[in-house]
C-alpha cells in the first residue's frame, strides 16, 4: 500500500536538493547555493502546505500588588484549560486528583479561615513564637503552622511548600539575612506571598546594635517588604538575674522569666488581618491555581516529549542520509535546513505552537546561525571525527562525518525546540515568533548536556550501525538484482 506523503516542506525541499545534485553532476561544477537559495527552496515546498494563520496572543502580565479577583479567576481558568488539554491529549492518564483540586479552587476564594506560617532557619525561635501567638486572640479563624527549618538540605522544599500554602508568612531571623534567604523571600513575594520579617532574639544585643541590625534588615528588603513589616521582637527573652536583699542582710539571687516582647508584631498583625484579609485569600488561591496548572503542564510536557522524541530521531536520520549521500557541501546545508524546518513545524504542532511561513523559516535559520556562533558545529564535527577514527571502515567513507554530524546537529535543534516549547503557555500560539535570546540559552544548555563523551560515543555507534545496515541492504539488493 502506498504511503500518503504529508510533509510538503520536506518532500519539496529534498526534491530540490536532488535536482541540484543531478544538475551539479551533469555540469561537473559547483553550483553556488546562497542563503537566498535555501529559503527559496523552503518557500517552494511550503506552497503545498496550507497553514491557517493565528492571531498573535500575548501572555498577560500578572500584577504583583495588589491582586484583583479577576486575576485570580483568570489563573483558575488557565489551570482548567491545562487540565482539559491534558485530558484530551492523554485520556489514559489518571488525573482525578488534579480535577478534584480544580473543583476546590472557587471555594477557596470564599474561605473564612486563614493559615499563618512561622518560618525561618534552624534556631531562630519559631516554636517559641508560635506558642506565644497561639496564646493571644489576635483574630478569629486563624490557624498557626510552623514550617520545618529553611536551608536544612532535605527539609528545604517542604518548608517552602508549607510557607507558600499559607496566607501569610512570618519569617524569623536573628541577625542580618544571608543572600540565600533574601533570594528566597524575593521568590515568595513574586508569588504574591505576604511576608512579615521578624528580627527575633533582639534582647541578646545592646540597644545600639538592635537598631543597627533592624535598619540593616529594612534596607536589605526595602524592595520586597514594607518597612513597617520588618519588626524587632523577642519571643522568649533570656531570664534575668534578680537579687533580693533580705532583712537579715543576706542576698538571694534568682532567675526571673521575662515576658515576650512582641507588641509591635501583634499590633501589625491585627491591622493586616482586619484590613488585608481578602488580599491574603486572593494571594493563596492564586498560588494554588498556578501550582495546579504547573502540575498539569508537567504531565502534559512529559506526554508531548514522548511523542516528540520519535519525530526528532526520524528527522535526525533523514538529515544524516541526505548529508551522507550528498557530495556537495553547500547542498548539505540546504538539505539540513529543509529537514530542520519540517521537524520544527511538526514539533510546533505537537506542542500547539504553530508557526507561520516566515516564522518556520526564521526558526530553522536562527538555530543554524546560533550553532555556528556558539561553535557547536565546529566542536561537534571535531568530536565526532575523532570518534570515527576508531572505525576505519566508516571513517574512510567520505560522507560519514557529514552524515553523523548532520544527525547530531538536527538532534540538538530538536531538543532545544522541545525545551523552548515546554516553557510556553498552554494554548497560546507563538504569534510573535521565537524569543531568540531564550532559544540561544536553551541551545547552550542542550549542547552542554549532550556533548559528554559517553553520549557521543553511543550516538556515533548507533549511527555507524545504521549506516552499515543501510549499506548492506543496498548491496544485497543490488546482488539480488
Amino acid at each position: 500500500m502506498a504511503t500518503k506523503l504529508r510533509k510538503p516542506i520536506l518532500v519539496a525541499g529534498m526534491g530540490i536538493c536532488l535536482f541540484l545534485w543531478l544538475w551539479d553532476s551533469l555540469h561537473e561544477k559547483l553550483i553556488a547555493v546562497g542563503e537566498w537559495s535555501i529559503w527559496g527552496a523552503i518557500a517552494i515546498g511550503t506552497l503545498f502546505w496550507m497553514l491557517q494563520k493565528n492571531a498573535s496572543n500575548k501572555l498577560a502580565s500578572t500584577i504583583l500588588s495588589p491582586l484583583k479577583r479577576e486575576t485570580v479567576e483568570e489563573a483558575i481558568a488557565r489551570a482548567q484549560n491545562a487540565i482539559a488539554t491534558l485530558e484530551i491529549e492523554a485520556p489514559q492518564r489518571d488525573i482525578s486528583s488534579l480535577k478534584q483540586q480544580l473543583t476546590q479552587l472557587p471555594e477557596s476564594l470564599n474561605r473564612q479561615t486563614l493559615q499563618l506560617a512561622i518560618a525561618g532557619s534552624k534556631g531562630t525561635g519559631k516554636t517559641a513564637l508560635k506558642q506565644v501567638l497561639e496564646s493571644q486572640n489576635l483574630a478569629e479563624n486563624i490557624v498557626w503552622v510552623e514550617t520545618t527549618p529553611f536551608f536544612a538540605a532535605t527539609e528545604d522544599n517542604a518548608a517552602k511548600e508549607t510557607a507558600l500554602a499559607s496566607d501569610l508568612v512570618l519569617f524569623l531571623t536573628t541577625g542580618d539575612l544571608t543572600e540565600s534567604e533574601r533570594q528566597m523571600l524575593e521568590q515568595m513575594q513574586r508569588l504574591h506571598q505576604r511576608i512579615v520579617l521578624l528580627f527575633n532574639k533582639q534582647d541578646r544585643h545592646i540597644p545600639e546594635e538592635r537598631e543597627e541590625i533592624l535598619q540593616q534588615l529594612r534596607q536589605r528588603v526595602r524592595e520586597i517588604i514594607p518597612t513597617e513589616e520588618v519588626i524587632a521582637i523577642a519571643a522568649a527573652p533570656n531570664s534575668i538575674k534578680v537579687k533580693q536583699h533580705q532583712e537579715d542582710g543576706s542576698v538571694q539571687e534568682r532567675m526571673e522569666m521575662q515576658p515576650a516582647q512582641i507588641d509591635p508584631l501583634s499590633d501589625r498583625l491585627k491591622q493586616i488581618l482586619s484590613q488585608k484579609r481578602n488580599q491574603l485569600v486572593l494571594g493563596r488561591t492564586w498560588r494554588e491555581a498556578m501550582n495546579l496548572k504547573e502540575q498539569a503542564k508537567a504531565i502534559l510536557n512529559e506526554v508531548r516529549r514522548d511523542r516528540a522524541m520519535p519525530a526528532i530521531e526520524q528527522y535526525q536520520w533523514i538529515a544524516a542520509a541526505a548529508a551522507f549521500a550528498n557530495p556537495v557541501a553547500t547542498l548539505d546545508l540546504l538539505a539540513t535546513a529543509t529537514v530542520n524546518t519540517q521537524m520544527l513545524v511538526d514539533l510546533g504542532a505537537i506542542y500547539q505552537q504553530k508557526f507561520s511561513l516566515s516564522q518556520a523559516q526564521t526558526a530553522s535559520g536562527t538555530i543554524g546561525k546560533l550553532m555556528v556562533q556558539l561553535g557547536v558545529v565546529e566542536l561537534s564535527t571535531q568530536s565526532i571525527g575523532s570518534l570515527l577514527k576508531s572505525n576505519a571502515l566508516t571513517y574512510v567513507a567520505g560522507g560519514a562525518l557529514q552524515g553523523i554530524s548532520a544527525a547530531y546537529l538536527t538532534r540538538l535543534a530538536g531538543l532545544s525546540a522541545i525545551e523552548y516549547f515546554q516553557e510556553q503557555e498552554i494554548g497560546l500560539a507563538s504569534g510573535d515568533g521565537l524569543n531568540l535570546e531564550r532559544l540561544s540559552q536553551k541551545l547552550k544548555q542542550v549542547f552542554e548536556a549532550n556533548q559528554r563523551t559517553a553520549f557521543l560515543q553511543s550516538f556515533v555507534k548507533q549511527a555507524v550501525v545504521r549506516f552499515q545496515t543501510n549499506s548492506s541492504s543496498r548491496t544485497s539488493f543490488q546482488a539480488g538484482s
